[in-house]
């Protein structure tokens, strides 16, 4: 197969997917809301402007990286969207974190082409870096397109079948999880820096022994270093990922009774102007103590 793509959303995270493909020797066709935001594409060999998602899709094989449900609508849907520039047999790769109800509706709206989930997990740099970690659904035909572009952004690839929902619930799970760890280190650096105990060297022992992990790892530093700015993942959107995991648990016939939790800190986050700083900034907020 040819090694051509398109990318429609080149934010952060797209931009970053894209010149990382752009250094491995791909073809890219890339759109965006924001047009200026390509402008720093203009010098590098290999990289094209689309006037529309239909166009950047129309190479047969296109990667969106958008914000959220209503910008997958958008960018897929109608004259101008990727299901009608698409031509028939070639693949959407959806790397944005949405919900299971717009994957259904994304689907529906392909007609002849595949739609397959590959949301990421990582930042921009570790894009840029060939070393995300991809959870990869959907028919056998589009996640064997995908693959062939994802294997030059990605450290580990890992498929979940042909239901190109079960990829989302994946990611949203994995947020879930990676919020949760945000919290119990904000809460646990708090109590000791409250007792006198350095939490500096309790993430040291931590994140080298029983947590040793990247999250553990850099998370912790983010947190007890402050350094929220600028955003490897905005704060507004993290609060997103959790709204979309308290709907997967009601849909999915349970609850998430820390998830309610970590949204009413996201909530107050936001409230308080934080919503596009780091996400670890949630660090910031503790109940009073009475």
């Amino acid at each position: 197969m040819n090694k051509k793509v398109g990318i429609v959303g080149v934010g952060a995270m797209g931009g970053a997917i894209a010149r990382r493909l752009l250094s491995q020797g791909w073809e890219v066709t890339l759109w965006n809301l924001v047009p200026e935001d390509l402008d720093a594409f203009d010098s590098i060999e290999g990289a094209s402007r689309a006037k529309t998602p239909a166009e950047a899709a129309s190479v047969g094989r296109v990667i969106t990286s958008v914000a959220n449900d209503q910008a997958v609508r958008d960018v897929t849907t109608g004259p101008n969207g990727i299901a009608a520039g698409l031509p028939e047999g070639g693949t959407h790769i959806s790397m944005s974190t949405v919900s299971p109800e717009v994957v259904t509706e994304m689907v529906a709206a392909s007609g002849p082409t595949y739609f397959v989930s590959a949301p990421v997990f990582g930042r921009p740099v570790a894009a840029e870096d060939g070393k995300l970690w991809v959870a990869l659904s959907g028919p056998e035909a589009g996640r064997a397109a995908a693959k062939d572009v994802l294997a030059d952004v990605s450290q580990l690839l890992k498929e979940f079948g042909d239901a190109p929902e079960s990829a989302v619930h994946v990611k949203i799970a994995g947020n879930f999880v990676i919020a949760s760890a945000i919290e119990a280190m904000s809460e646990a650096f708090d109590v000791l820096r409250r007792s006198g105990t350095d939490p500096r060297l309790f993430h040291e022992m931590m994140s080298d022994s029983i947590f040793a992990s990247v999250i553990h790892q850099n998370y912790g530093r983010i947190i007890l270093d402050e350094a929220f700015d600028p955003p490897g993942f905005r704060l507004a959107l993290g609060g997103k990922d959790i709204g979309l995991a308290r709907d997967l648990a009601q849909h999915s016939g349970t609850s998430l009774p820390f998830g309610d939790i970590l949204a009413e800190r996201f909530a107050t986050a936001v409230e308080q102007g934080y919503g596009d700083k780091d996400w670890n900034a949630i660090s910031k907020f503790r109940d009073p103590v009475g």
